[in-house]
């Protein structure tokens, strides 16, 4: 089961309330684009490519985060506690939260000089595009003003 930024600010202490940014969301939307865009671009090495889809579904996760009042604290696992808090935020499924998790346990293999390849690139694509649509969708009906 999926828990939200609150429960998770209480068992792992991983996230604190904050006000709404709304220049931020902006800012990670914009960046969300960027980085899907980079990820497109075929130049770019595939670990590039697959860090930029990566990077995209997070700043996505940091927009569903902030949007109910969260910070992430910058500690160990907080990629995962904030992927974990938006997938829950939006009402996606475990098996959502498990392919975006999988893309950061993807985009980690760096830290051991794992190189990643095309496949990899075109799977970490095809979840940020469904993350992308699912967070865009809950952010259209909850949170509509903050996307103009």
């Amino acid at each position: 089961m999926l828990r939200s930024a609150s429960r998770l600010s209480v068992n792992e202490k991983a996230f604190v309330p904050c006000p709404v940014d709304r220049v931020a969301i902006r800012n990670w939307l914009q960046a969300a684009q960027r980085k899907a865009r980079d990820g497109l671009i075929e130049q770019n090495s595939f670990d590039t490519r697959m860090e930029a889809n990566y990077d995209a579904c997070f700043n996505l996760a940091l927009v569903v985060v902030n949007a109910q009042g969260w910070k992430p604290k910058s500690s160990e696992g907080h990629h995962m506690y904030t992927l974990e808090a938006a997938c829950h935020a939006i009402d996606a499924s475990t098996a959502m939260f498990d392919r975006v998790d999988a893309i950061r346990e993807l985009r980690n293999l760096k830290y051991g000089g794992v190189a990643r390849s095309q496949r990899d690139v075109d799977v970490s694509a095809r979840v940020l595009e469904e993350f992308s649509t699912l967070v865009l969708e809950w952010m259209k009906a909850h949170h509509p003003a903050m996307l103009t």
